[in-house]
C-alpha cells in the first residue's frame, strides 16, 4: 500500500545514546528520527500506516527546534568550534541536515565563530605553549587551516619568545633542585620545550640564554667539597626518622625530601642514602 505516500511503520528503536529519541523504518528500511513526543502525539505506532510527507514536514521542523536547544545548551558551558558543536549533535542523533540547519543559525547570530574561538585559544596558550602545539590542538578541534596559520601569523612574536623564555625559567628552577650535570638538565630542559610544541631554532636560542656550563662546573666542585657535611646532616636526620618508622623505603623517600628541601641536589643525595643504609646494615 502506497497510495499519496501512505507507507507502513514496520519498526520503531530507540537510539542507544539518547533514549528521549527513536528511529523509525517504513517498508523496512530507515526512514526517519524523532523524538518520543511526537511518536506519542502523532500515534506513530510499528504496524501502523502514515502519510509520510506529512510526517516528515513535522519532524523536520520539529529536529531543528530540539537540535538548535542542544546547541544552545553546550554552548552554554564554554565556547565550541562547529566540528566540536556539529560532533556533540551527532552523538545526540541529530541527523546532518539538522545540524547543518542548526550551525548556520548559529553562525548568523554569532554564537559560534571559528575565528574567534582559535583567537582566544592562542591568547590563553600562548602564555605556556609554542605554535606547533597550538597548530595541532585547533586543528584537532576542527579549525581550518588557513584560520589557524593566520591567528599564528598574527601573534605578538616580542611576547611569544617572553613567554617562552619565563616558561622555559620555570622548568629549569625544577629541574636543578634534583640535577646538576650540564648535558642532563640541557636535555631535560630540550625535551620539555619541545613538548610544549615550540620549535627547535627558538629552543636552542632559549638554551643559550639559560644554560651556562661554568654555572654547573662550580656547582659540582661546590657539591664535592659539602659531600662530608651533607653525610653528617643525613646521618642526624635518619636517626630521628627510624625511631618511628622501620619501612626503609619510606625512610628513604622521607630522608631524601628533607635534604631536598634544605638545597642539595639528588645527584649527591643519592650516595650518601646509599651510604648510610649500608652502614647500618
Amino acid at each position: 500500500m502506497n497510495e499519496n505516500n501512505i507507507n507502513l511503520v514496520t519498526s520503531v528503536k530507540v537510539q542507544k545514546g539518547n533514549k528521549n529519541r527513536v528511529n523509525v523504518y517504513v517498508d523496512y528500511e530507515f526512514s526517519f528520527s524523532c523524538s518520543r513526543e511526537i511518536l506519542c502525539r502523532y500515534k506513530i505506532n510499528k504496524n501502523e500506516y502514515i502519510d509520510l510527507n506529512y510526517i516528515n514536514s513535522i519532524i523536520h521542523e520539529d529536529n531543528y527546534i530540539k537540535c538548535k536547544s542542544s546547541a544552545l545548551n553546550i554552548l552554554e558551558r564554554n565556547y565550541k568550534t562547529e566540528k566540536q558543536i556539529s560532533d556533540k549533535l551527532l552523538k545526540k542523533g541529530y541527523d546532518i541536515d539538522t545540524i547543518l540547519r542548526t550551525l548556520n543559525f548559529l553562525k548568523d547570530y554569532k554564537f559560534v565563530d571559528d575565528n574567534k574561538f582559535a583567537l582566544l585559544y592562542v591568547e590563553e596558550k600562548i602564555q605556556s605553549c609554542g605554535r606547533n602545539k597550538i597548530k595541532n590542538e585547533l586543528l584537532k578541534k576542527g579549525i581550518k587551516k588557513c584560520i589557524v596559520s593566520k591567528v599564528l601569523n598574527e601573534m605578538d612574536k616580542c611576547q611569544y619568545e617572553e613567554n617562552a623564555l619565563i616558561c622555559a625559567k620555570k622548568k629549569y628552577d625544577m629541574i636543578v633542585k634534583s640535577e646538576n650535570n650540564f648535558q642532563k638538565v640541557y636535555l631535560k630542559l630540550g625535551s620539555y620545550l619541545t613538548r610544549r610544541g615550540y620549535d627547535s631554532e627558538l629552543i636552542k636560542n632559549i638554551l643559550k640564554k639559560i644554560l651556562k656550563k661554568d654555572d654547573f662546573i662550580q656547582q659540582e666542585k661546590i657539591s664535592k667539597k659539602d659531600i662530608n657535611p651533607l653525610y653528617d646532616i643525613a646521618k642526624k636526620r635518619y636517626n630521628i626518622i627510624t625511631r618511628s618508622e622501620n619501612d626503609i623505603n619510606k625512610i628513604n623517600r622521607r630522608l631524601s625530601q628533607y635534604l631536598m628541601r634544605r638545597g642539595y641536589l639528588w645527584e649527591d643525595i643519592k650516595p650518601v642514602l646509599r651510604k648510610i643504609i649500608q652502614d647500618d646494615i
